[in-house]
């Protein structure tokens, strides 16, 4: 099956997944918490049904395994995006679970929009991405600098880095799905990229604003872990900055403001982070961030395939 063919299955079915998800959450009561800090525009969200990244993955791994053909670079990136959003899966179910805990002990204080704790994640992250940059160095013969445990350990740094990237981008309606698979469109030449791309396609039905459906960890992190590892195994991660530019910003806006709060003893140097908030709260509204966002995206991904073409 050709990568258009496979694009236009997956999107149907990914459509039809998605749907079948969003009946099943809203009779489970799986609804997203919003933080108290965050934009007061976003309150509203307030129990949209989340975790619907579940549908597109599935759909994307599944397919992919279908027509692919499955040789050892296909199923390492599986492997890598199965994992990957496992993680994300895990900080989902334990916030939901936090959440209506919170509920009926009364605890309306807390923040119950947190999961997994961040260095727990990390750890769990840096484990599975070392993985994945030990097979693309040993077996796939991925050189970056020339010695192997350094090319493991930039590789793997460079994998949480995505995951983490693309799981901050992920806080409006549609933006991490659109600029997802906007990127995916550089790596049609794998089954992977193709199927994950179409199920993208079929989420943003029910993602696009207003959002009935919220993609979560298990989402955003699963897109960050295949488009690194996608970079990795098809010798273009040095573009990869460039690629995934927006982001690359959103996860830097984030480290840069906590920095700056720190340094300054509580002042900001942006209105909020990630970047997308700032930009809310500066005057734009939400639709206008997302589309200028995928457009921004497009052209990335434009200039990364003419200069890497031209390489």
């Amino acid at each position: 099956m050709n990568a258009a063919a496979a694009v236009a299955l997956a999107a149907l079915v990914g459509l039809l997944a998605t749907g079948i998800y969003l009946q099943v959450a809203r009779h489970a009561g799986w609804g997203k918490h919003v933080r108290a800090d965050g934009p007061r525009a976003h309150l509203g969200k307030a129990g949209t049904p989340t975790m619907g990244g579940v549908a597109f993955v599935l759909v994307g791994l599944l397919l992919a395994l279908a027509i692919g053909p499955r040789d050892a670079d296909l199923i390492a990136l599986v492997a890598l995006v199965a994992a990957a959003a496992g993680i994300g899966l895990a900080d989902d179910v334990t916030s939901l679970r936090r959440a209506r805990r919170a509920e009926l002990e009364g605890a309306g204080s807390i923040d119950v929009a947190t999961g997994v704790l961040a260095r727990h994640r990390l750890l769990v992250q840096a484990i599975v991405a070392a993985t994945f940059a030990a097979y693309a160095v040993a077996q796939a013969g991925i050189v970056v600098f020339g010695a192997p445990w350094l090319d493991v350990v930039f590789l793997a740094l460079v994998v949480v880095g995505s995951v983490n990237a693309f799981n901050f981008t992920d806080g409006l309606d549609g933006l991490a799905a659109g600029i997802g698979a906007v990127t995916l469109l550089l790596f049609l030449g794998s089954p992977l990229a193709a199927t994950v791309l179409g199920a993208l396609l079929g989420f943003l039905w029910y993602n696009a604003h207003p959002a009935r459906v919220i993609m979560g960890g298990v989402g955003s992190e699963a897109i960050g872990a295949l488009v690194a590892g996608l970079a990795i195994l098809g010798g273009v991660v040095w573009w990869l900055p460039l690629l995934a530019l927006v982001p690359v910003l959103e996860v830097v806006s984030v480290i840069v403001q906590v920095a700056y709060f720190r340094a300054t003893g509580g002042r900001r140097l942006l209105r909020m982070a990630p970047f997308h908030h700032h930009l809310e709260l500066s005057g734009w509204p939400e639709t206008r961030v997302v589309q200028r966002l995928w457009l921004v995206s497009a052209m990335l991904v434009a200039l990364t395939a003419a200069l890497w073409g031209g390489a």
